[in-house]
């Protein structure tokens, strides 16, 4: 029992310095805050700061975030406590675009768009 737990001790550590590790740089594009009235929105902000720390409003409420992972290309994933998606990447227009799929519904997705305030 005792060499388990020190297994379970490393693991975490190991899967820390990982994330860690891992941890990337806000791409400057991103870094901001940005909008939208598409699908459920009306409106839901979304800011990005140069920590990578997002915060998300929709209706003007905050929204938790339950993790966010910033992609190259640039781009952010974002995901909230019941479930709910949202991929985004910037396109050439300067726009997040991508798709928000809710929670529960694989087979669902509602395409979002993203604009800089």
């Amino acid at each position: 029992m005792q060499r388990m737990k020190w297994y379970v001790l490393a693991l975490c550590l190991l899967v820390g310095f990982v994330w860690s590790a891992n941890a990337q740089e806000v791409d400057p594009k991103l870094v901001g805050t940005w909008v939208t009235d598409d699908g459920i929105c009306s409106p839901c902000t979304l800011t990005i700061p140069a920590t990578g720390s997002v915060s998300f409003t929709q209706a003007n409420e905050p929204v938790q975030v339950v993790f966010s992972q910033i992609v190259p290309g640039p781009g952010i994933n974002l995901t909230f406590p019941l479930g709910g998606k949202v991929e985004l990447s910037l396109s050439k227009t300067n726009m997040l675009i991508g798709f928000y799929q809710r929670p529960q519904r694989t087979e669902a997705y509602s395409i979002v768009a993203f604009r800089r305030q």
